[in-house]
């Protein structure tokens, strides 16, 4: 799907969210648990669990970042960060990965705490669990997260966003990912305006917080 306005894909995140579950809905048997990245997928995930009418958590990642280079990948909960197959660091640039991962991690653990307090993950092992994300311009928040769950033992996992680039379906489908998306946008930069909702970071990730706490 491509577009050349301004208008949004969705009136709403909560109206995305609502949208993309009676899709999985269709396709994901019970039990199941959908799982929103923080902080962009919380608030469409909530409202995917209550279309389809199972249980929601939050699972906490962040970017791994090296500078010069941008974002290589990312790490979630305490599972082994995912870096970019093409980004190949020279010996020399190793200390800097690492020092890069363990900033991620601490973003990590600062996020969980702000999303979900002390709790921990609520248990995956045999749910169908959907990992939902908002609007996909990077694979590598989705990826983190769909490899923290498999690690836990699930019956089935499904990565879903209402909105995704091509760039990023071609990365997941490469990975033999089950994916649902139904707004697919040729642009690898995604969609100028994907929900109707304000387009602010900051206001979403407390919104997102707060969705999280109140939901979970």
């Amino acid at each position: 799907m491509t577009t050349g306005t301004q208008e949004a894909l969705y009136p709403s995140r909560s109206g995305a969210g609502a949208m993309l579950g009676r899709q999985v809905y269709r396709r994901v048997a019970a039990p199941a648990l959908v799982l929103g990245v923080t902080p962009t997928g919380v608030e469409v995930a909530a409202h995917a669990s209550k279309a389809m009418g199972c249980s929601f958590d939050v699972i906490v990642a962040a970017h791994v970042r090296v500078d010069g280079l941008g974002i290589v990948g990312a790490v979630a909960e305490d599972a082994d960060a995912v870096l970019d197959t093409e980004y190949q660091p020279r010996f020399g640039v190793m200390d800097v990965l690492s020092a890069a991962i363990d900033k991620a991690r601490r973003a990590v653990k600062t996020e969980r705490l702000l999303f979900r307090g002390p709790r921990p993950l609520r248990p995956v092992e045999g749910f169908n669990v959907v990992v939902v994300d908002g609007h996909l311009v990077s694979p590598w928040k989705v990826l983190a997260a769909t490899q923290a769950v498999q690690q836990l033992h699930p019956a089935r996992v499904v990565v879903a966003a209402p909105i995704s680039t091509k760039p990023v379906q071609d990365r997941l489908r490469a990975r033999r990912l089950e994916f649902v998306c139904p707004s697919i946008i040729m642009d690898p930069a995604g969609h100028p305006r994907p929900f109707g909702d304000p387009q602010d970071p900051s206001a979403e990730r407390l919104r997102s917080i707060v969705v999280a706490r109140e939901a979970a």
